[in-house]
């Protein structure tokens, strides 16, 4: 059966959309709101369990609210990527592991997350329409050093 053309992610769009993960990674290890803020579009969708949040204004200041919890940095490093061509845009399925320390707790946390992401083109870009986060995995291990994250 051949593939719908219309179905058909190019390797240049697949490449951008994979960069979009990357600078989101990059944004909340640099507790960056602004570039938080551009990768997702005027109406996206984040859902957290239970709670959705709609709107990248609404999202971003969420995102303050729960990164305001933490002393230190944040490092989230990508270990799966899978994306997909679909009607409008694209489909990704996305794991991390996260390092990170809240304020005032004298171990690190572990998590490891899933996310499951609808991505569209806004203003010519690839932007995140959707995120549906899945926690896998919550630990803690005796807190490390954290350093500044280079440019």
């Amino acid at each position: 059966m051949d593939a719908n053309p219309a179905m058909v992610l190019s390797a240049h769009d697949e490449r951008e959309i994979r960069a979009l993960v990357a600078r989101y990674l990059d944004a909340v290890s640099r507790f960056d709101a602004t570039t938080l803020a551009a990768t997702w579009a005027a109406n996206g969708q984040w859902h957290l369990g239970p709670s959705t949040v709609v709107g990248r204004d609404a999202i971003v200041e969420l995102w303050k609210q729960i990164i305001a919890r933490y002393e230190s940095r944040i490092i989230q490093l990508m270990v799966d990527a899978q994306v997909r061509a679909a009607p409008n845009g694209a489909t990704g399925r996305f794991t991390f592991l996260e390092i990170a320390r809240k304020a005032g707790e004298s171990k690190d946390h572990v998590e490891v997350g899933r996310y499951a992401d609808t991505f569209a083109r806004e203003n010519g870009q690839w932007v995140f329409s959707q995120r549906r986060f899945a926690l896998i995995y919550r630990g803690s291990i005796a807190a490390g050093e954290f350093f500044p994250v280079p440019s």
